[in-house]
């Protein structure tokens, strides 16, 4: 397409198509139907089809070739247009030049897409799902066993886990509950020797306590109310409740040593502090057996300390003051010293 200028003055530019058979060197197929449109300056038709759509807006004539989709003859098509610049300074937009083409070739391009690419996915993807699903499967197939045995474990089995039975990605994980049952089973222990201590340590002072009562109830029945009989045997009651108390103390003493030696490291007591807590504690003790109970040695927040754990030296200190005052006859002399050493070494 050629813009020429007129020969005479003041007529507009004449546009001429070269080759003529122009539209047979665009078209690349026989597939699609090809149209080419060229209008002049006054919007006459220079060339081709008359009937193709003119675009709604007038473009820049800047040589720009820009593309919409239109229709020709009812059939959807691809037009490429440009508008071709007048001759001369500043030329405005002048000759059109349209080129449309049919969409058959895209449809079936479409079409072997989705053919060749979609199709096929939709195959695939039911067969990908059982393929994941059966591979799901077999690998928690070992957990799901895991969880069956350890869901029909007795209560009281704390035994560890085999761990060649359990799948090797979770063998930390069953490892840390072994050690977990392990513990669990060191608790128990010790919660059981509790109660053998506790029935043991309570056994003899409820006996006498029994005992006690029985002869006062028989002594009472048989009408020999002895004002100092029932005396002693009432004092015989209260000495084996003291018992029976102090063995209480002791084993919550245990336990609650027993539970804070898991969780608790040594720190830093006062042995003079803990002395004078079990003397004032046994007071009314010595006095019922009428002995002179006192402390000497160092003073609180002195040189008496060491490290350690306050519950267990506290029941040390208590039991070797109640050891004293139950071997010690009446009218005796019981004094508890904390004797620091010089050369800093001991307690005494």
């Amino acid at each position: 397409v050629v813009v020429e200028e007129s020969p005479q003055r003041g007529d507009l530019p004449r546009v001429h198509l070269r080759p003529d058979r122009a539209l047979d060197l665009l078209r690349a197929d026989d597939t699609d139907r090809v149209y080419l449109q060229v209008l002049g300056v006054r919007g006459e038709l220079v060339s081709g089809a008359r009937d193709l759509p003119v675009p709604a807006e007038e473009a820049p004539a800047d040589g720009v070739v820009r593309f919409r989709d239109d229709e020709m003859r009812e059939e959807p098509v691809r037009v490429a247009y440009l508008w071709l610049p007048l001759p001369g300074p500043g030329g405005s937009a002048g000759a059109l030049v349209q080129y449309a083409e049919t969409l058959d070739k895209r449809s079936r391009l479409a079409t072997e897409i989705v053919k060749g690419v979609i199709l096929p996915q939709f195959l695939i993807l039911p067969l990908a799902v059982v393929l994941i699903w059966l591979a799901l499967s077999q690998g928690i197939g070992p957990l799901n066993e895991l969880q069956r045995r350890i869901r029909e474990r007795d209560s009281g089995d704390l035994s560890p886990i085999d761990e060649l039975d359990a799948p090797e990605e979770v063998g930390p994980q069953v490892g840390s509950i072994n050690d977990l049952l392990q513990r669990l089973d060191r608790s128990l222990v010790l919660q059981k020797r509790f109660l053998a201590d506790a029935a043991h340590q309570l056994k003899t002072p409820l006996a006498g306590l029994r005992m006690q009562a029985e002869l006062v109830g028989r002594e009472i029945d048989a009408g020999r109310s002895d004002p100092q009989a029932l005396k002693a045997a009432l004092r015989q009651i209260a000495l084996s409740s003291q018992r029976a108390a102090h063995s209480v103390n002791q084993l919550l003493a245990l336990a609650r040593a027993e539970d804070r030696a898991r969780a608790m490291s040594f720190e830093p007591v006062d042995l003079a502090v803990l002395t004078q807590e079990a003397v004032h504690d046994l007071y009314p003790k010595a006095q019922d057996k009428r002995i002179d109970l006192g402390y000497e040695g160092a003073d609180p927040g002195g040189a008496a300390l060491m490290p350690g754990q306050p519950v267990l030296l506290g029941e040390l200190v208590r039991n070797l003051v109640d050891n004293a005052l139950q071997y010690t006859p009446p009218g005796g002399t019981v004094t508890a010293r904390v004797l620091p050493d010089p050369f800093g070494q001991v307690l005494v």
